[in-house]
């Protein structure tokens, strides 16, 4: 079987498998109906879908939540920041620097010195403006395309994991 043979092979394999993902009953056992993979395959479609529409903000997805989360606390830890975002602190450090160096976030001095407290920034609050109509239609796209009811179950169900 030569390059060109296992290519084809792979295709068809890959065809088979995506005609089977959608011809499936709801087999809980089926590794196609994974929850792990399928949240992730929605949150990355959801992303691009807001990231595409917001793109004039200049934010990515998580920098637009992680402005939200400021601008809803004030000053907050970088801990505490991670906790509610459910990432981990060295990630969470990495990327409020990322959005110190663009001026949207700064580090305030805490009564207790070993913690790191950011706050938004006005020009932070300037980018959220922009983000927030946008997030606010693709928001509410998403709950016509689901329903209302359907998408506060979603929600609960998303926060006991």
């Amino acid at each position: 079987m030569g390059a060109g043979d296992s290519a084809a092979a792979l295709t068809a394999g890959l065809t088979g498998a995506v005609y089977v993902y959608m011809h499936i009953p709801m087999d809980l056992k089926h590794p196609l109906n994974c929850v792990t993979f399928n949240l992730q395959r929605a949150a990355r479609s959801l992303m691009r879908g807001l990231e595409a529409a917001a793109k004039d903000s200049g934010l990515t997805t998580p920098q637009f939540t992680t402005l939200s989360l400021l601008a809803g606390y004030g000053q907050i830890s970088v801990t505490r920041i991670a906790e509610l975002l459910g990432t981990d602190r060295t990630t969470m450090t990495r990327n409020l620097d990322l959005l110190a160096r663009k001026g949207w976030i700064a580090e305030v001095p805490a009564e207790d010195g070993r913690l790191h407290v950011w706050t938004l920034t006005d020009a932070g609050r300037e980018r959220l403006a922009i983000a927030l109509p946008v997030w606010r239609a693709f928001q509410a796209g998403l709950v016509d395309k689901i329903g209302d009811a359907e998408t506060r179950t979603l929600l609960e169900t998303l926060k006991t994991l």
